[in-house]
């Protein structure tokens, strides 16, 4: 590549990082909402779902949750949430370690709900995926058992 082409490559994509946007419009859960994250020992995932959406019910519907059935490792056990739905927020539970809530999420508007993350299960649990749609909640879960030792079995 000639110089001139590099030059100008750097200059205009430097003039296209200048238009992007500077701040972020995140929310901050853990100072909002301590209580859905630091609650006592016996925190369960109806508990956490109320702290955080002020009800547990949900719809068990137009949310999909892709898990493993079998974590051979439960440090990490990769999840996928998606959904069609122009949600406002997406949290996930699980009821295997102390604490329920593991993540919140809050989805910019036009934004596309398609996350794929991992988390950590201390041992065979469910995991709850939910999607809040203005001022319905929608959810889908999954057992995930997970194997001591990576055998397998």
């Amino acid at each position: 590549m000639n110089r001139r082409k590099f030059l100008g490559l750097g200059l205009g994509l430097g003039a296209a990082a200048m238009m992007l946007p500077t701040t972020l419009s995140a929310v901050n859960f853990r100072e909002t909402k301590t209580s859905a994250f630091e609650g006592p020992k016996s925190h369960t995932v109806d508990d956490a779902m109320t702290e955080l959406f002020g009800t547990s019910k949900t719809t068990v519907s137009n949310v999909k949750l892709k898990a493993p059935d079998i974590a051979e490792n439960g440090a990490v056990v990769p999840l996928q949430i998606s959904s069609k739905l122009a949600g406002s927020t997406v949290a996930v539970f699980q009821d295997a370690n102390p604490e329920s809530l593991v993540a919140v999420f809050t989805v910019p508007a036009d934004g596309i709900i398609d996350y794929k993350l991992r988390i950590k299960l201390a041992k065979t649990g469910t995991v709850t995926a939910v999607v809040q749609d203005g001022t319905t909640l929608f959810s889908a879960s999954k057992m995930v058992k997970v194997t001591a030792g990576g055998c397998g079995g």
